[in-house]
């Protein structure tokens, strides 16, 4: 450890890059995955809920819309613009002991409301608690990990939160069958908002990002944090001494600012990534929000659509897992552009098919691919951009990505699915076009390379 104690504090980073996967990283997946997996059951989950509530209380496709998706995507605008700024600021971790209470407290209020626009203002107060985790997230785990591991162990947290998508259309199956309660959404919103309070108290164990501490000249709280995680690298594999750091790297103490994403060194990736969220949201969110109501399209019932939908969203899940394998193999450009294209393939095929076995295979094989897709998207955004400014250009792309969103969904329903499922996702072939285009031109490789290589 004679190394560690000469470097403390100057070459936090290529220590932090030498360091094997240990119990503490193992922990920090768990912790992150906890809070990640309790938010996508509302992200993922909403169009089931959607789809319960428009039933219950007997809304149009157009205004349950409005009330959940639009409602809960415009709360997430707000959320990763202002944490994301915030957590540049102030820490990764602070922000993270926050976002989980505010999504917990709009959800469970929720919950005992009856009007419409009420409802719709709670969920946009926990949309603003998930705006805040994504980017968090991203950046947080990003810096946390060596470069080549850094996809697989984004991944991997995704890979578990994942699972909140069939589980939460599972329990929306089980209480809307054989017929919806006045309670069944109720019950829904409690469940998820109590799991976040639990998921943030475990949470709060969590340490701050070394690298972030060393961006700010918090050398001796980094110092502490890197030389417990060296310790418990050494005692696990039975090691006296680590790797000599490859990476001799100072912190630059400069304080990132929020013009500097459109300065001379980060504007054409800021712009490139607003680009992408734009438009992205269009095809991952065009399918994910309204999938349950796409089958209700099909003539299927309610309670058979959300039986499905909990089989077509297992996709995502071992799309992800099988993303894990060699998500640090392909760059992550390409992977996004192959995986695009892909998804459009089989969602129009889902759109198309005439047999309800044929529409559950390619809404699963959609499902595979577009979770193939995140994971690229996800470590993507978290590698382009400076430790100073990366939650906030995290979080200042994804708020786009929420904006947009909620004007898709709105769009999708109200004039495109009344016309039809093959003119809908005709439509979201536009999409599929503009973010192969973006990203394909002009973004750059990132594979296997230190985020401060990246960054510079």
């Amino acid at each position: 450890m004679s190394q560690a104690g000469n470097d403390q504090g100057a070459n936090i980073i290529g220590r932090l890059e030498r360091i094997p996967f240990t119990h503490t990283h193992r922990n920090f997946i768990f912790m992150v995955a906890g809070g990640e997996f309790v938010e996508s059951m509302m992200l993922l989950g909403n169009g089931a809920m959607l789809a319960i509530m428009a039933h219950v209380l007997h809304l149009s496709a157009a205004e349950s819309a409005y009330i959940v998706p639009s409602a809960f995507f415009v709360g997430e605008f707000v959320g990763s613009f202002s944490i994301g700024y915030l957590a540049d600021r102030f820490g990764r971790r602070t922000l993270f002991s926050w976002d989980l209470l505010i999504f917990a407290a709009g959800l469970i209020v929720a919950g005992f409301l009856s009007h419409p626009l009420w409802i719709a203002l709670f969920i946009f107060i926990a949309g603003i608690g998930v705006g805040g985790e994504f980017p968090l997230v991203d950046t947080y785990t990003a810096e946390i990990f060596p470069g080549k591991q850094r996809g697989k162990r984004i991944a991997s947290v995704y890979t578990l939160a994942v699972l909140a998508a069939p589980i939460l259309v599972g329990m929306a199956y089980l209480v809307s069958h054989p017929e919806p309660g006045a309670y069944s959404w109720r019950a829904l919103f409690w469940i998820i908002g109590v799991l976040a309070l639990i998921a943030w108290y475990f949470r709060l164990r969590i340490p701050e990002s070394p690298r972030w501490l060393a961006a700010q000249g918090r050398h001796d709280e980094a110092e502490q944090i890197v030389a417990s995680m060296e310790q418990q690298a050494l005692q696990q594999y039975n090691l006296t001494e680590l790797p000599e750091p490859r990476l001799r790297l100072a912190s630059n103490l400069q304080r990132g600012k929020w013009r500097e994403l459109f300065g001379p060194q980060l504007r054409s990736r800021t712009i490139m990534m607003l680009v992408f969220e734009f438009f992205q949201t269009g095809i991952f969110y065009g399918f994910t929000a309204l999938a349950p109501t796409f089958l209700v399209h099909k003539g299927i019932t309610l309670a058979h659509s959300l039986l499905f939908t909990m089989i077509i969203f297992l996709g995502f899940f071992l799309g992800s897992i099988v993303n894990m394998s060699f998500i640090d193999k392909v760059d992550r450009k390409w992977g996004i552009v192959g995986t695009t294209i892909l998804a459009g393939i089989f969602g129009t095929l889902f759109a198309t098919a005439n047999s309800e076995t044929a529409t559950v295979i390619f809404g699963f094989l959609t499902a595979f691919c577009l979770w193939n897709f995140s994971n690229f998207e996800h470590t993507f955004e978290s590698e382009l951009f400076p430790t100073r400014v990366r939650s906030m250009a995290a979080g200042t792309v994804y708020s786009v990505s929420r904006i947009s969103t909620s004007l898709w969904v709105a769009i999708i329903a109200t004039y495109f699915l009344p016309k039809g499922l093959v003119p809908t996702f005709t439509f979201i072939w536009f999409f599929v076009l503009v973010v192969v285009l973006a990203v394909g031109i002009w973004g750059p490789k990132t594979v296997g390379r230190h985020l401060e290589e990246i960054a510079h």
